[in-house]
């Protein structure tokens, strides 16, 4: 399984992203970096998606889930607007690990696009968060962070 410090993940803004004026909603910017969040999990063969589903063995049908009983939630979340995103903007959402808990993780996220000043382009950022995701059990109580995902972690870290 290939780990990387950074992942990006492209978006189109559509108009239902938009307010009245064209502009970016901004509760949307954090639905595109949670929905960053959850492709990176994908690209390293995690669907957390599927772990809530009580009842079910996901165990032993999927080896990339050591314990089915968890879920993250967002414990904190900072974010900054430095500049509006437009209809039809093409945005590039980045993660960046920071650090690693015992049953939370910490992340940096930007929200960056393309701008051409001057005949030259130059990525420029849009909006920029830091993510603190805990996991929790069956009984919404902490619980360790999974073994493979806290190697996912540690090894951003290192790269």
């Amino acid at each position: 399984m290939p780990h990387r410090k950074f992942f990006s993940y492209p978006f189109r803004v559509y108009i239902e992203d938009t307010d009245a004026g064209g502009i970016v909603y901004h509760a949307n910017h954090i639905k595109f970096m949670e929905r960053t969040r959850t492709e990176w999990l994908r690209s390293q063969g995690i669907d957390h998606y599927l772990i809530g589903d009580k009842g079910s063995d996901l165990t032993a049908t999927n080896e990339n889930l050591p314990d089915s009983s968890f879920s993250f939630v967002v414990h904190e979340l900072q974010i900054r607007y430095h500049q509006p995103a437009l209809m039809d903007d093409l945005l590039i959402v980045t993660i960046e690990a920071v650090s690693c808990g015992a049953a939370s993780f910490v992340l940096l996220q930007r929200i960056e696009r393309d701008d051409v000043v001057d005949g030259l382009t130059k990525r420029v950022i849009v909006a920029s968060g830091k993510v603190k995701l805990a996991c929790l059990n069956d009984d919404l109580k902490p619980r360790r962070l999974p073994s493979n995902i806290r190697a996912l972690i540690q090894t951003a870290l290192q790269d």
